[in-house]
């Protein structure tokens, strides 16, 4: 079976966490002891998001003039290697860290209205920053998150997959470019890389992990309810219960990508990967 998992910025780097390269290895060796059994058995890709480190980096950046300021576009090349770089060390097998690239149109209407949040979180608004409510966990810094049209190294991926290499690839939905192969300022939503991807390649599975047990509609307030299982067409109905830039971005990837012709959408947190594939946790999505 070919599978494509999406794990999570937070959990490669737990909210709280200082991000020291001693802490995310070893919290991407939790994480990826979790899914040691399916990266036995099957052909997998391994996507993952960037927001705190990426936003960490642009901190970093904003703090001193002592040393030249790179685009965010670079910055998700950077935390591409890094994070890649802490996954590849954490794993005990086969693997291969891809730098990949996302096309995207720079006149996608994302650029006028910016929704990705990256970085920490803060109690209140800090001055001078585009910043919104995560979930009610507190303020980010929020960039421009356009859509992905293709992604370029996709047949070294899936060429990869085949030769039984775990491809730790599109990491932070990859650095995005223009027609001209330039990059632009913005951080693509790395579920819509990952939907992106698993269409792309063929996967029969693609999962997400996040740091909530499963989907939860109204998610935060006094009428929310788990999502145990669900077709497509009925998630859509369901959309504007969750929050954008959060969980609606993978019950979107999810139903694009069952949409596209994939089979099935795992939906869970790490803690109940296994469970969750088999149908006993999470929430599962299907055609």
């Amino acid at each position: 079976m070919r599978i494509v998992i999406a794990l999570g910025g937070n959990a490669l780097l737990p909210k709280g966490a200082r991000g020291t390269a001693k802490g995310q290895l070893a919290a991407a060796r939790a994480a990826l002891g979790k899914l040691s059994r399916l990266m036995d058995d099957h052909q997998v890709a391994l996507t993952h998001g960037n927001g705190p480190q990426v936003g960490s980096l642009l901190l970093q950046q904003h703090a001193t003039k002592r040393v030249p300021e790179m685009p965010l576009d670079v910055l998700d090349a950077m935390t591409q290697g890094e994070i890649g770089y802490f996954m590849q060390s954490a794993l005990h097998r086969k693997s291969a860290v891809l730098l990949t690239r996302a096309l995207v149109d720079e006149k996608d209407p994302a650029f006028s209205h910016p929704t990705k949040p990256i970085g920490p979180f803060y109690g209140r608004i800090q001055r001078g920053m585009h910043m919104v409510m995560d979930a009610g966990r507190g303020y980010r810094l929020v960039v421009p998150s356009p859509e992905p049209l293709a992604i370029l190294e996709k047949d070294a991926i899936l060429s990869l997959m085949r030769s039984k290499f775990v491809v730790i690839c599109g990491g932070g939905g990859g650095i995005p470019v223009n027609k001209a192969g330039h990059g632009v300022a913005a951080v693509i939503d790395k579920d819509r890389f990952s939907s992106l991807l698993a269409s792309s390649v063929h996967a029969d599975l693609l999962v997400f992990i996040t740091s909530v047990d499963a989907v939860y509609a109204d998610f935060g307030k006094k009428s929310q309810k788990a999502i145990a299982k669900a077709d497509a067409r009925a998630m859509k109905r369901m959309m504007a219960h969750f929050a954008e830039g959060s969980m609606r971005p993978k019950v979107e990837s999810a139903v694009r990508f069952l949409e596209k012709g994939g089979k099935k959408v795992v939906i869970c947190s790490i803690g109940n990967v296994a469970r969750a594939i088999k149908g006993k946790a999470g929430t599962t999505i299907v055609r």
